[in-house]
């Protein structure tokens, strides 16, 4: 074979291995994926649908990496302020239609509220201190949602799968 046909097996070689690598990625699992709408989503998640008022607070659908606590806080100047509920503590997985998490006041109309995910430090009690939040793989923010209470809120109800 001549040089000019090495050359040219060589340059098809080296293509073929780069469309590979390009059409395949690099392999890599990475921390969160994004669905068909380009919404990314975390290894743990959250959904609290609109609230009534009242005294508890009904989770939707809660998703921990590893074990951990759905915290309610009262609003702050527009950011998390006092906790006013834990959830017991929760499995790592997904889990929907939690029991109500009781508050330690009732909520009034028109108040803004904050569910956010704290992972467990293993003990497997709710310490502020210890049990961090949750941060989102994107901009390292707490995973948490903003939940509005309304009177004329629908009654969040159950979740079906």
């Amino acid at each position: 074979m001549s040089a000019k046909t090495f050359l040219i097996l060589g340059v098809i070689i080296v293509f073929i291995t780069g469309a590979v690598f390009f059409f395949r990625g690099t392999g890599k699992k990475p921390d969160s994926v994004s669905n068909s709408s380009g919404l990314i989503i975390s290894n743990s998640a959250i959904y609290v649908a609109e609230q009534t008022p009242g005294t508890s607070v009904l989770v939707s659908i809660v998703r921990l990496e590893k074990p951990g606590f759905v915290v309610i806080h009262e609003d702050a100047a527009d950011a998390p302020g006092k906790i006013l509920g834990v959830s017991s503590l929760l499995p790592a997985g997904e889990a929907e239609n939690l029991p109500p998490i009781t508050l330690s006041r009732a909520t009034t109309d028109e108040e803004t509220i904050y569910a956010m995910l704290h992972f467990d430090n293993g003990d497997g009690q709710f310490d502020a201190a210890d049990d961090k939040p949750v941060l989102d793989s994107v901009d390292n923010a707490p995973m948490m949602i903003i939940i509005t209470v309304s009177k004329d809120a629908a009654e969040p109800g159950i979740v079906n799968p």
